[in-house]
């Protein structure tokens, strides 16, 4: 899956990571140079860091893999 998964509220904390899509600056820069491997591996850490709990960005981080899956031709 290609589509990042910024959810447009960039705020780091204190170790450089995105409070919102759990992201480092590095990964954010180099998105599209990364492989579809790393991507995935960055989603899936990234929606077990930040996509769980009823929270805002927590949801919006949810809807955006599920749209990236279906984009993908993965339901």
């Amino acid at each position: 899956m290609t589509k990042k998964p910024c959810i447009d509220i960039c705020e780091f904390n204190k170790h450089d990571i995105c409070k919102a899509c759990g992201r480092t600056h590095e990964e954010k820069k180099a998105w599209k140079r990364l492989s579809d491997k790393d991507k995935h591996a960055i989603w899936t850490r990234v929606l077990a860091s930040h996509g769980s709990g009823p929270t805002k960005p927590a949801k919006a981080l949810r809807a955006l893999y599920r749209k990236a899956q279906e984009r993908a031709g993965r339901h």
